[in-house]
């Protein structure tokens, strides 16, 4: 008998880590919309019906029934639906050794899936049993690693994004709020505000300001489509003193 192993297999097995922050099923209207952002996850939209189309600085791709998205983290990538758009979505993060690598991905990607395929996902999605589970994971994995694969992922041109900018983007993530300003969040990244604002339109091609009002924005718009809470009350809470203002904002 001749057993031969992969050395370090079973360590680089366990840190291929697959994680989901947020997910659904959801038909969209046409508030359904964002301008071109950064994120600090990857988004995976498998389209069952409907159109719309996916915005970066420099293309737009169609989104149309029967085709997987994926539009990577660090890319800054908008929306819009034409009518409406129904999809499955995951927000997720792909980790090997500690690197996430779908931040390699410099473009969104799209590849061709039967709608009927993505309406067994979602009974998946649905489903509750450990089976349906474990199935809807690895459909994911392997969907992930298919769009991986396409040459125009481009992961050996792999860019990443500078700590500064990556721990600006989280901070202003985990303290959102309207008088926020590019100061406190330069202080909390222990850089200066004139560095911050350069490193923002080299690597994100937007203003700190500009990224944090977006944000804003579409934190509002979730907010608008998802709970049932009041324009003001949604002001308030994204720190706005006066919902007028935020309306004329919005």
């Amino acid at each position: 008998m001749d057993i031969r192993m992969s050395p370090g297999f079973n360590d680089r097995f366990a840190g291929a880590e697959l994680s989901v922050t947020y997910s659904g099923h959801v038909t969209t209207n046409k508030q359904w919309n964002s301008p071109p952002l950064p994120s600090d996850i990857s988004r995976l939209y498998f389209v069952e019906g409907g159109s719309g189309m996916l915005l970066c600085p420099d293309e737009e791709m169609p989104l149309e029934a029967g085709y997987v998205y994926l539009a990577p983290r660090g890319t800054p990538c908008g929306y819009y639906g034409t009518d409406s758009v129904t999809k499955l979505f995951f927000h997720i993060r792909l980790y090997l050794a500690g690197r996430d690598l779908l931040e390699g991905c410099r473009r969104p990607i799209r590849l061709p899936f039967s709608a009927e395929r993505i309406r067994e996902l979602t009974r998946w999605y649905f489903g509750g049993e450990p089976l349906d589970l474990l199935r809807l994971k690895a459909a994911v994995f392997d969907t992930v690693c298919r769009l991986l694969a396409d040459p125009r992922c481009d992961l050996q041109g792999e860019r990443s994004l500078a700590p500064a900018v990556e721990q600006a983007m989280l901070y202003v993530q985990n303290h959102l709020r309207a008088n926020l300003t590019v100061q406190q969040v330069a202080e909390a990244c222990f850089i200066s505000p004139t560095s911050l604002a350069r490193l923002f339109r080299e690597q994100l091609g937007v203003s700190v300001a500009r990224y944090i009002e977006d944000l804003l924005l579409t934190q509002a718009r979730c907010r608008l489509m998802e709970e049932d809470s009041s324009v003001a009350q949604i002001s308030e809470a994204l720190g706005y003193c006066d919902p007028f203002y935020f309306s004329r904002r919005f």
